[in-house]
């Protein structure tokens, strides 16, 4: 990593898998402005990705030596774009599997990232803009999702997220789900284990029944309490940008949207007038009451933080997972209350996002 003139810091350093919704801070120091009598003292950076440029940002510095840019709305157009279409698929290998022993996983690369720097200064003389230095800088990575509120509080933003402390050994740094209790799941569901490495992440999913293995190459599968009340399947994003699973509880209510609006028609010219009424129905969109079951407080915690909060989500419905919008069926929902010997639960309302 070439450091002739300027002294580049912070979060993009070589080595280092950045997620793109999480704050991502270049730091320029050591500027070298002395000698140069300019009102006008300019800071570039260019990010790319695959010699493509995927942002520019600029600031003025008023003569200061060192100044820090967020480049994360550049990381974030990055992965825009990007289809879950593969990790889905995996997903439904692992709930089509007979037998029900086997791991599927799907993986996803991170982006190689590098960013150039370049100092302009404005000439009083001439009224044009002056360049001293531009260098290039590679070796960053950066890849979908961000961390969580409790990461960033603890300041752990900038480290490397392959290393993240007080990541989940149970599923992986890059799952969000608690490893205080038993993950409730039905007798046909399945679960994930998602872990980051330096070249990307890589999402495995089981089948509930698969309960051990002697194949140390997978990490174990979680601990799940299987349950043989029915639960349907849900896919969706955590904040990490990692594919998550989780089971809900269907409830005894189906409800179906139509909305029909009628309309006067006139029916061929005759000798006296004639009107008829005619409808044209829409909607046709089926939605059901769902809940988490009765859970730990951990657990509701992270169904409403996480898969209340998500969003983009995926539901098991007629053996394949459609994509739904989830909204939660009270305002506010009562993670625990003392006064009371119970276990929270969390009531929600899928929709079906297609329609026809």
């Amino acid at each position: 990593m070439p450091n002739n003139i300027i002294n580049v810091g912070g979060q993009l350093a070589p080595g280092n898998t950045n997620f793109t919704n999480s704050p991502v801070i270049v730091s320029v120091q050591d500027i070298p402005w002395a000698g140069i009598d300019s009102p006008i003292k300019i800071v570039r950076i260019q990010i790319k990705v695959a010699d493509e440029i995927a942002g520019e940002f600029s600031i003025d510095t008023n003569g200061a030596t060192s100044v820090q840019l967020d480049v994360s709305t550049a990381l974030r157009a990055i992965w825009s774009d990007y289809n879950y279409a593969t990790e889905l698929a995996e997903c439904a290998k692992a709930l089509n599997d007979n037998n029900g022993s086997s791991i599927y996983s799907a993986i996803r690369d991170a982006k190689p990232v590098s960013l150039t720097v370049s100092l302009e200064y404005l000439d009083t003389a001439d009224g044009t803009m002056h360049k001293i230095s531009s260098e290039t800088f590679d070796g960053g990575q950066c890849i979908h999702g961000g961390s969580t509120e409790m990461e960033r509080s603890l300041g752990i933003v900038g480290t490397d997220i392959t290393t993240l402390d007080g990541s989940n050994p149970r599923n992986g740094c890059a799952s969000t789900k608690p490893q205080s209790s038993p993950e409730r799941v039905g007798v046909d569901s399945i679960t994930s284990w998602v872990s980051v490495g330096e070249e990307g992440t890589k999402q495995y999913y089981y089948p509930a029944s698969v309960t051990s293995l002697t194949d140390q190459t997978y990490p174990p599968p979680p601990l799940v309490l299987r349950d043989t009340v029915p639960h349907v399947d849900f896919l969706f994003v955590n904040r990490r940008g990692a594919v998550e699973t989780c089971s809900g509880l269907m409830k005894e209510a189906m409800n179906i949207e139509v909305e029909s609006t009628q309309y006067a028609r006139a029916e061929n010219p005759t000798f006296s007038p004639v009107r008829t009424l005619t409808a044209i129905a829409s909607g046709g969109r089926r939605s059901w009451a769902m809940s988490s079951g009765h859970v730990t407080r951990d657990w509701a915690e992270w169904w409403v933080l996480e898969f209340l909060m998500a969003r983009q989500w995926w539901m098991r419905y007629k053996g394949l997972f459609v994509p739904v919008t989830v909204t939660p069926s009270k305002k506010s929902t009562t993670i625990y209350d003392r006064t009371k010997q119970q276990m929270a639960s969390v009531e929600f309302t899928v929709t079906l996002a297609l329609e026809g």
